[in-house]
C-alpha cells in the first residue's frame, strides 16, 4: 500500500464494521451486500499485511490490531460525519437546531456570554439558549446541557469536571496597597456572598488566623453585585478567579494576597439523558470542554 495515498473506500467500509460490529451491518447501512464488505476488508486487509478482523462463528470480532487500527481512525470519521452534518444542514437551510443551556446567574454573565460569540461563529447551525437560575437539580424540563457548581463528592458521579474555581481576598487597587498579610484584612471592611464555596471566616482558618467575631461588613448576593461592589473600592471580597477574569485583566481589582488563594469549588457539565446523543448538543458540550482548557 502506498503512504502517498489511501484506500479511502475500504477504510468506509472496515470504520463501519468495526463501529457496528457486523459486515451485514454494515452492508446495510453502506447500502452494499455482504460479500461486497467482505472484500473492501480483505483488500485492505492485504494492503496492511495484517489481519483486522477474526471469524467467530457467523459473526466478525476485531483483531487485536483491528482494534487498534479502529481507535486510531475512529475520531477523523466521527470529525468527518459531524462536518457533512453542519454542512448539509447549512446547504439545506433548515431551522438552527436548538440547544438550552442552564447555568448559575453569575457564571453565564462573567464566563458563558463573553464566550458565546465564538462559539456561535463556530457552530452557525446551532440556536444556544441561556436559561440563568440557581436550580441544580439535573434533568430539568427542557434543559439540555446544564452547568452545575460544586464540589467532587456532589457532582464527579454525573457529570464532568469543567473549571476548578480558586477564591482568594480581592479589591480595588487603592485598598490592596496597604493589605501585606491576612491578618491586615481584619482592619478592612469584608464583603461576604452566600453562595460561595469559602466562607470569610473558613478562609482566615485556613491561614491559622482566629477571625473572633469579626464578620463581613456587608452581605451582598448574587457574586456579580459583590464583585461590583469591591472594584467600587467598597470593600474587600473574597471571589473566583473564574467569575472576577475580566476585572483582574482590566485592572479593576487586584489580588493583595495571591499566595493565599485557596482551590474550593469547581463547575461541572452534565447533559440531560434526552439529549446527550444529539449531534448539536455534543458539539456544544465539546466546545464548552475546550474554552474551559479541558
Amino acid at each position: 500500500m502506498s503512504g502517498s495515498s489511501l484506500p479511502l473506500r475500504a477504510l468506509v467500509v472496515f470504520e463501519a464494521a468495526a463501529r457496528l460490529g457486523s459486515f451485514r451491518a454494515a452492508a446495510e447501512e453502506l447500502a452494499l451486500t455482504p460479500s461486497a464488505v467482505s472484500h473492501q476488508v480483505r483488500a485492505l486487509e492485504a494492503g496492511l499485511g495484517v489481519t483486522l478482523f477474526e471469524r467467530v462463528g457467523r459473526g466478525v470480532s476485531l483483531s487485536a490490531d483491528g482494534a487498534e487500527y479502529f481507535a486510531g481512525i475512529r475520531d477523523g470519521f466521527e470529525q468527518l460525519r459531524r462536518a457533512t452534518e453542519r454542512m448539509a444542514r447549512r446547504r439545506a437551510g433548515r431551522r438552527a437546531e436548538v440547544v438550552r443551556v442552564q447555568t448559575p446567574p453569575s457564571f453565564a454573565g462573567r464566563w458563558l456570554l463573553p464566550r458565546l460569540p465564538a462559539l456561535l461563529a463556530a457552530e452557525p447551525g446551532i440556536d444556544i439558549r441561556v436559561n440563568a437560575e440557581k436550580d441544580q437539580r439535573p434533568g430539568a424540563a427542557g434543559v439540555d446541557l446544564m452547568i452545575v457548581y460544586g464540589d467532587a463528592r456532589a457532582w464527579s458521579r454525573s457529570a464532568r469536571p469543567l473549571l476548578d474555581e480558586a477564591l482568594q481576598p480581592l479589591c480595588a487597587p487603592a485598598l490592596a496597597a496597604g493589605i501585606r498579610t491576612p491578618a491586615d484584612l481584619l482592619a478592612l471592611p469584608l464583603i461576604g456572598t452566600r453562595g460561595n464555596g469559602l466562607s470569610w471566616a473558613q478562609w482566615f482558618r485556613r491561614h491559622g488566623i482566629d477571625p473572633g467575631r469579626a464578620g463581613p461588613a456587608m452581605e451582598l448576593d448574587p457574586s456579580d453585585v459583590a464583585i461590583d461592589a469591591a472594584a467600587k473600592g467598597l470593600g474587600v471580597v473574597l471571589e473566583s478567579d473564574v467569575l472576577t477574569e475580566e476585572e483582574r485583566r482590566d485592572g479593576r481589582l487586584a489580588a493583595p494576597l495571591p499566595g493565599f488563594a485557596v482551590t474550593a469549588m469547581a463547575y461541572w457539565l452534565l447533559a440531560s439523558t434526552e439529549a446527550e446523543d444529539r449531534l448539536a448538543v455534543v458539539l456544544v458540550r465539546d466546545w464548552l470542554l475546550t474554552a474551559a482548557g479541558r
